[in-house]
């Protein structure tokens, strides 16, 4: 297939969601709510819901807010897999969206491996994560976009 003719779908830029950092703080103070009602020694509870607020603190910071220099900002896809991430520090970084990627209605979730690198990186994205013409046009491109290239049929 020649490249002219391939369809392409506009960086997107990520923004915070409030929608998602809500969903993290009531999941965290769920959990510590279930903490408080178990009988376990004071120490441990206080250790626990420490680091519960810890992680609260941290991820609505990183996946809700998108700060820190490792807040995702930037997303542009070259093909239905290939992917490019701009972060808030200014570097980019190419990889491909894994098979685990999750695409719904009101929530996608982006699990891609970057290059050289050995863990994944997850993007959560509600819809107020974007323009709401971005969210369903990236969820069309996701389900529908065009095939990585080794994916291509031959040609007869």
């Amino acid at each position: 297939m020649n490249d002219h003719r391939i369809p392409r779908i506009a960086p997107l830029t990520l923004r915070p969601s409030r929608r998602l950092a809500t969903i993290l703080i009531v999941a965290h103070a769920t959990t510590g709510g279930l903490l408080l009602a178990m009988s376990l020694p004071s120490w441990v509870t206080v250790a626990v819901s420490v680091m519960l607020l810890v992680s609260a603190a941290c991820s609505v910071y990183r996946y809700a807010l998108l700060r820190g220099p490792a807040g995702i900002t930037t997303l542009v896809f070259s093909d239905r897999e290939a992917i490019r991430l701009t972060l808030r520090d200014g570097s980019t970084h190419d990889g491909h969206v894994l098979g685990s990627s999750t695409v719904g209605i009101t929530l996608t979730i982006l699990n891609i491996a970057l290059a050289g690198k050995r863990l994944p990186v997850h993007v959560v994205l509600l819809g107020d994560s974007l323009a709401a013409e971005d969210f369903r046009r990236l969820r069309v491109w996701l389900r529908w976009g065009p095939r990585p290239r080794d994916e291509e049929p031959a040609a007869p």
